[in-house]
């Protein structure tokens, strides 16, 4: 919305710019990478992760999501609006249409994730009722729900991708663990994962060699001005 008004013009972050720059060179030549960029509210995080899509390549598939602050009471939500960017599911679709969009897309991208429809039904809410899942074992159906990442993968055979997750200090359980099993296959994908936090948030990915944190702190003008964002505009 911000950026539909205009933004101010982008300082004092072209150090972090230079380094998704290279994370975005890395995940185009199949060496999928990982940015967390964290910091406190105010700091400009989603400002940050804006101007870095402005560096994607005009082939690349860019789809975003959100944690909202009653989110982990909201099972796969940030998942969810991911899968109805990519698979272009509009609120006024009906079920019907829905199951087709997403059926249609799976076969045209891989007859092999045909076993994935089922859960991604479930997901957008639109399985048949009554559905089988809800006999089937929790981890077994979580498992295999989670497998439905392997879209994403799949796709970035066809064109580079870029998920971004944002807010990852209110995200559910049930959307950590889908982006800790993405981020497993993410090295040999041409994919860019990035997502923001704040400082509170814990993670395992620390250790991985495709993963890069870009630590947040008030810039120097920033802190000249000494000035506060309203509550609306803070990430």
């Amino acid at each position: 919305m911000a950026a539909r008004h205009g933004l101010t013009r982008f300082v004092g972050r072209q150090s972090e710019l230079e380094q998704l720059r290279r994370a975005w060179q890395e995940a185009q030549a199949g060496h999928g990478q990982i940015v967390g960029v964290m910091g406190e509210p105010g700091l400009g995080k989603s400002r940050l992760l804006y101007e870095s899509q402005l560096l994607a390549p005009k082939d690349c598939l860019s789809l975003e999501a959100y944690s909202v602050s009653y989110g982990k009471a909201s099972p796969y939500l940030p998942v969810i609006e991911l899968l109805k960017s990519y698979f272009q599911v509009q609120p006024q679709d009906e079920a019907r249409t829905r199951r087709q969009k997403v059926l249609g897309k799976v076969l045209e991208l891989d007859r092999s994730l045909e076993d994935t429809v089922p859960y991604l039904y479930a997901l957008l809410g639109v399985e048949d009722q009554p559905s089988p899942l809800q006999q089937m074992d929790p981890q077994l159906r979580r498992r295999r729900t989670f497998a439905a990442s392997r879209a994403f993968l799949r796709e970035s055979v066809n064109q580079p991708v870029i998920l971004i997750v944002e807010d990852l200090h209110w995200m559910d359980s049930e959307t950590q663990g889908f982006l800790d099993m993405l981020s497993e296959s993410v090295a040999s994908a041409r994919i860019l994962l990035l997502v923001n936090y704040r400082p509170e948030y814990r993670h395992e990915w620390g250790q991985k060699t495709y993963y890069t944190q870009l630590r947040l702190t008030p810039s120097a003008k920033k802190r000249r001005r000494n000035f506060s964002l309203p509550c609306s505009a803070r990430r």
